[in-house]
């Protein structure tokens, strides 16, 4: 009995022996893997999340410093500053600082007495300054022109001007519509700002290609255009409208027609007749205040000769001046409007006899 019971412990003494050496020399299998399968799968998941993190967190820190530092410009000498400025679709700011760091080749202009500054152009549709105008009549004007005072010639030619086109005869196009929509305005043109390299900016430049003056005076000297003379002003008078200045032309077509009228008798008869119906003999002068443009001479709607004359104007030209010999004279504007107005009325005529044939 007692060898029985040794020899039975001593079994199971070595099989517990021997199932402990197994346990302890197959570290590759686990025995939590026995217990739970899917642990391999968290392990791998766990072990993936940590270098997918390991490898985002260099990535995000330097798009954080990228970042950071394109908010500061890059010193003038850095080489990417001209790349990055030429590969982006934004417009270049105008700001001093941006122009400084550009290329002279990426700046659009240069100014004509420093040809070093490089300037960004803004251009843009604006009215005139004609407020300060606006208010100005037809006879302001000619009492300005009318005066005995000393000032610029540019002024008094843009006064001349400016009566010429004031609008004195009522324009059937310009009447107010209905509703009270207004078609008229200030005259619009383009303005040049310029924004440059010296930290300056210029409104409203004189372009010449490439460069700009700052103002009509810099340009004018630059090339050679005489300044402003200060003259003594030679008062004007005598203002005269279109129709004023066409009665004067009537008066000599009348001599001119009734010449060829009474030389020319071998005329065909219906060229008689055409030439015999303009003649007013009474008043020596053309019959009707509109002819030879149409027979219609309707009165109040004068300004119908615009669609007839290319020499219409619908204010006043002055047909004297007095200078300082006291002695009046014709002035250089009326006489070249009446010999246009002449030329272009016998024109017209030599038109109506051609169809009279």
């Amino acid at each position: 009995m007692t060898i029985h019971k040794f020899f039975r412990l001593f079994s199971l003494t070595v099989a517990s022996f021997f199932w402990a050496s197994c346990s302890d020399s197959n570290p590759q299998f686990p025995a939590q893997s026995l217990t739970n399968p899917d642990s391999s799968s968290d392990a791998n998941e766990s072990s993936s999340s940590e270098l997918s993190s390991s490898a985002v967190a260099p990535e995000s820190s330097s798009a954080i410093v990228s970042e950071s530092s394109s908010d500061a410009p890059p010193p003038p000498s850095s080489s990417s500053t001209v790349s990055e400025m030429s590969s982006s679709s934004e417009t270049p700011s105008l700001s001093s600082s941006s122009i400084a760091r550009s290329s002279s080749s990426a700046a659009s202009y240069v100014l004509a007495r420093d040809p070093s500054v490089t300037c960004y152009a803004n251009s843009y549709m604006g009215m005139t300054a004609c407020s300060s105008t606006k208010d100005i009549s037809c006879d302001d004007y000619k009492k300005y022109l009318g005066s005995d005072t000393t000032l610029s010639e540019k002024i008094i030619s843009r006064w001349e001007s400016a009566l010429q086109s004031c609008g004195a005869v009522k324009d059937l196009f310009r009447e107010e519509p209905l509703y009270g929509i207004s078609y008229g305005g200030c005259p619009m043109r383009m303005f040049v700002d310029m924004k440059c390299s010296n930290d300056s900016s210029y409104s409203d430049v004189k372009l010449d290609g490439k460069k700009f003056y700052t103002s009509q005076k810099e340009y004018d000297e630059a090339h050679g255009v005489a300044p402003d003379v200060i003259v003594k002003n030679c008062p004007q008078g005598d203002f005269a409208l279109f129709t004023d200045v066409l009665a004067d032309v009537q008066k000599k077509l009348y001599e001119i027609v009734s010449e060829k009228f009474i030389q020319d008798i071998a005329r065909p008869e219906a060229e008689q007749k055409y030439l015999g119906s303009l003649l007013d003999r009474e008043n020596k002068t053309l019959k009707g205040r509109l002819a030879p443009y149409t027979e219609d001479s309707g009165e109040g709607n004068d300004s119908r000769l615009r669609m007839y004359s290319g020499y219409w104007f619908d204010g006043y030209i002055a047909k004297t001046k007095t200078c300082a010999d006291g002695a009046p004279a014709t002035t250089e504007i009326y006489q070249e409007k009446y010999d246009a107005i002449l030329a272009e009325c016998l024109e017209l005529i030599e038109k109506e006899l051609k169809k009279a044939e």
